[in-house]
């Protein structure tokens, strides 16, 4: 898969996650809760996404482990879309209870 075509993937990913995140905010009847929803799940994706970039860096500086740059953007790219994926159920799971 070409690196253009995964950021495609991941955009069309977030922008999916972001409008559920928009209709679960407007739906919200409670704006106290809506941000709380919204603060809690961006705090579990961003903490997701810190600790992948940290494996990354690991990886990197690891002697015995050589990466190409093409294989670090990619693993780069793996968090990401794990970030975002953890935002989308965290705001779900969140929305539901």
């Amino acid at each position: 898969m070409d690196i253009g075509l995964a950021i495609i993937l991941l955009t069309y990913i977030l922008l999916l996650v972001m409008s559920y995140q928009i209709m679960t905010l407007i739906n919200e009847k409670d704006d106290k809760r809506g941000c709380l929803i919204i603060n809690r799940s961006y705090k579990h994706a961003y903490s997701i996404l810190l600790f992948g970039i940290l494996i990354v860096y690991t990886l990197i500086k690891l002697p015995h482990i050589n990466l190409e740059p093409q294989t670090i953007s990619y693993l780069i790219l793996a968090s990401k879309f794990i970030s975002v994926i953890t935002l989308a159920v965290s705001i779900f799971f969140l929305s539901k209870k």
